[in-house]
């Protein structure tokens, strides 16, 4: 049965329900738009409203989506954070505000949550104005019922062309952020979802970081269901990888370059990437007659320098890109939507796609130091003679047969971090065989 055929009705005192069957981050979002309409059209409406929350884990998700729906609306939102819902009521009295939004399921289990809605000077809603909420409500288009994070992906996307392909997708949330908005957001673009870890209650199926070897439950799945691709998730759903239909996992550098090949192809502009950053992502630059910056490590870094430079694409080699028209941030819901259109112009399968780009071996390693890190960088540029030096961000060398190698201080641990790449696996082994020996010598 489909569950929103059964969902509880709102009333005076809110709406409730279990997370993940009958309240989900598109019920509060069309809730709190409905809402935010009524609220907008009172005569003398301040457009502030104030919107706070119980310590339920999920309520971090569906504040989200009020926050989205009612500045959508062009209401300010003022954020309480944690707070009792008693002192909601009296803010917005005291505050002289529109209403208030408390995220609550007051005495229900934990499994539950809910959303209570207050008007001036201070109440909750009363049955007339539960009835006007209900009928803003209905009013939605189905485009307003879209958060529009997920809009602003569709709109960027051959929405089309994607759902003729109906692509089969298996989704690792690992429990976290995305849970619910992902798989929202692939049905919209007609996949047939199969998903695994999709509870948001906090506890993650297996270690976080979407790295090869915490991703063999995904790698399974995605063979058992005869998936056309997989996207495993980080908890606060920035960061992607993607699994093949043959359940190989790419590396995280893969998503970036994923991204890039689709975007050049049809936006102009150059890339940013970080100092540590897959050359991959320059050599597919380079494919279209495009530019390379690098930045210093940091999204912040990244973003920018996309800025300064006007670049359509950018990203760092985590599992995530950064693509302006959307959002200047890391978006793993953005990865997917670009991804699957580019499985969709291209017409092929994901493994085929991966298979086409650059071949590098990476590496990644760190080693303890007690030495000065400026002792550090000089032992190793007088190491390597031979490299173009950039110390931009630490030390980064670049050889004549494309490998290079970063080091950087860790600001946390008394640790150098190195890390490169070469087209050969032996090569950049005997680079950080000879980074190691350089730096631990007298």
């Amino acid at each position: 049965m489909e569950i929103r055929k059964i969902l509880p009705k709102l009333a005076v005192t809110g709406y409730r329900g279990i997370w993940g069957e009958s309240l989900d981050e598109r019920i509060a979002f069309e809730y709190a738009e409905a809402y935010a309409k009524m609220v907008a059209s009172f005569p003398g409406s301040t457009k502030r409203v104030i919107v706070g929350r119980d310590a339920r884990s999920t309520g971090p998700q569906i504040f989200a989506s009020v926050k989205e729906a009612l500045e959508k609306e062009n209401i300010e939102v003022v954020n309480a954070g944690i707070i009792p819902t008693p002192s909601i009521l009296l803010l917005v009295k005291k505050l002289d505000l529109s209403g208030g939004v408390m995220i609550t399921a007051s005495h229900n289990p934990e499994e539950y949550n809910g959303i209570k809605f207050i008007v001036a000077p201070g109440r909750l809603t009363n049955e007339g104005e539960v009835a006007t909420i209900e009928k803003f409500r209905a009013g939605l288009s189905e485009e307003e019922k879209i958060p529009s994070s997920t809009h602003a992906i569709l709109k960027h996307v051959d929405t089309n062309l994607i759902r003729s392909k109906k692509f089969k997708v298996t989704l690792d949330p690992v429990n976290g952020a995305g849970s619910i908005i992902t798989p929202e957001l692939l049905k919209e673009l007609g996949c047939e979802v199969n998903i695994i870890n999709a509870e948001q209650n906090g506890t993650f199926a297996h270690p976080p970081e979407p790295m090869p070897q915490h991703l063999s439950q995904i790698s399974q799945a995605v063979v058992e269901n005869k998936s056309d691709i997989g996207f495993a998730q980080d908890p606060d759903a920035d960061r992607l990888v993607v699994v093949d239909e043959h359940g190989v996992i790419a590396s995280e550098e893969h998503t970036l370059v994923l991204v890039i090949k689709n975007v050049l192809a049809k936006d102009s502009g150059d890339v940013v990437i970080n100092l540590a950053t897959s050359s991959m992502s320059e050599d597919v630059a380079r494919e279209f007659g495009r530019k390379t910056f690098r930045s210093k490590v940091g999204e912040a870094n990244v973003v920018a320098k996309m800025f300064e430079t006007g670049a359509p694409i950018g990203g760092e080699g985590g599992g995530a890109a950064i693509y302006p028209k959307i959002n200047t941030a890391r978006d793993s819901l953005v990865c997917i939507g670009l991804i699957l259109e580019l499985m969709a112009k291209e017409n092929k399968k994901i493994s085929e796609i991966v298979a086409s780009l650059p071949k590098y071996f990476m590496k990644k390693d760190k080693i303890p130091v007690t030495e000065n890190v400026n002792i550090i960088y000089n032992k190793l540029k007088i190491g390597f003679p031979d490299a173009k030096v950039n110390e931009l961000d630490g030390v980064r060398f670049d050889f004549p047969d494309s490998s290079w190698l970063g080091v950087r201080a860790s600001i946390t641990e008394p640790i150098v971090r190195i890390f490169g790449e070469a087209k050969d696996e032996k090569r950049i082994e005997a680079l950080f065989a000879e980074a190691e020996l350089t730096l631990k010598a007298k």
